[in-house]
């Protein structure tokens, strides 16, 4: 598939080749569908309750926001999974930035919309306020393959970002949306002296560098 940058220059989207991954999950979803099992139970003969459409609004929008600068690879529950190609995006960190923070203000915008009014009898569908965003962007080597009739990106840098949902950020700057962007990818886009430095290692894999970005927030110089 051929793709063109702001340029004009145009971008294949090889097979094979360097990407920049990104995943945004939705933070809250676990105890949210907990407390929507507990108001409905398991048995949905009388409908589906609302909680399931609100849960896809909120993903409908975080893939359209991310557009045209990534593009879906596929959902994984309560996460997007998204890639493009580096030559795109490389060198644009300002503006990859601005993208994925507009996303967030347009999550934090349905997830408010979402929030039924006082008078909704049930108890779990207002807990979509308590929903939220966290954010990985790495850039590897990924690889386009197809599987049972579809298709998906495979390779270490895939298993890397993955891995990077499962983190320690929180106990360093507490329940708030984040982006967490590799060296890999800060390198790629050009960004310098921004962030919170912060490292993650894991069982059988060198340690994975990169920095915080708090969502909306000023950023705050690298330390």
């Amino acid at each position: 598939m051929e793709r063109s940058e702001p340029t004009g220059a145009p971008v294949l989207d090889a097979p094979a080749g360097d990407r920049y991954l990104l995943l945004a999950d939705i933070s809250g979803f676990t105890s949210f569908m907990a407390s929507v099992e507990e108001a409905h139970g398991v048995d949905f003969s009388n409908g589906i309750p609302a909680a399931y459409s609100l849960l896809g609004d909120l993903l409908d929008g975080v893939i359209d926001a991310l557009r045209p600068d990534f593009d879906l690879v596929k959902l994984e529950g309560d996460a997007v999974f998204a890639c493009a190609p580096a030559a795109r995006l490389d060198g644009r960190g300002e503006a990859v930035l601005e993208r994925i923070r507009a996303m967030y203000r347009r999550f934090v915008a349905d997830r408010t919309r979402a929030i039924p009014s006082s008078d909704h009898i049930c108890t779990a569908c207002p807990n979509v306020a308590y929903l939220d965003l966290k954010v990985v962007l790495h850039r590897g080597l990924a690889v386009r393959q197809s599987v049972g009739g579809g298709s998906d990106m495979l390779g270490p840098a895939v298993t890397v970002a993955h891995r990077l949902l499962k983190n320690r950020i929180r106990e360093r700057i507490g329940y708030e949306p984040y982006l967490f962007a590799t060296d890999a990818a800060a390198t790629g886009l050009g960004l310098a002296g921004v962030g919170l430095a912060h490292s993650e290692e894991y069982p059988g894999s060198t340690a994975v560098e990169g920095v915080i970005l708090e969502l909306g927030e000023p950023l705050r110089p690298s330390a």
